[in-house]
């Protein structure tokens, strides 16, 4: 076998072998369901929203003390946004976040579930709570439970 034939041989190797290995870890990887558990933790009724980007949000409706809501959503594999199809499936929706307030007084009154940490790790289910103060005041959510 001559120098030149064995050169060819050895990069064919090479080449199955890097296909090999990398076809495990650098196929591109498929978004992952999450589901995310939202629960009243208060004494009173809270009201509550998804807010998508560009002004679009979902209405959650009214969440009932020791009652909860269940979204499933996917996360992004490229960069971790999360987001839920629209309707049509033509469009992703990405998720700003979720906003939970008392009916009659929402915009003085609504807290924020922080959905930050859920984009730096891959969960598949999240447990998030809020619950309105005995007083005046902001709804309060504690940071999630993430369960990879």
């Amino acid at each position: 076998m001559t120098i030149g034939r064995r050169r060819g041989v050895l990069a064919i190797v090479l080449s199955l072998a890097a296909a090999v290995v990398c076809a495990g870890s650098c196929a591109a990887r498929a978004d992952d369901a999450v589901i995310l558990y939202l629960r009243n933790t208060g004494a009173e009724p809270l009201h509550c929203r998804l807010l998508f980007g560009h002004w679009v949000d979902r209405d959650l409706g009214e969440l009932m003390p020791s009652h909860g809501v269940e979204i499933t959503m996917q996360q992004s594999a490229k960069d971790g946004a999360l987001y839920i199809p629209r309707d049509d499936r033509q469009r992703l929706m990405m998720i700003e976040t979720i906003v939970c307030g008392r009916d009659g007084d929402w915009m003085a009154s609504f807290g924020q579930v922080d959905l930050a940490p859920l984009r730096v790790v891959r969960p598949t289910r999240v447990t998030a709570s809020c619950a309105a103060p005995a007083s005046a005041g902001r709804v309060a959510c504690p940071p999630p439970v993430i369960e990879r």
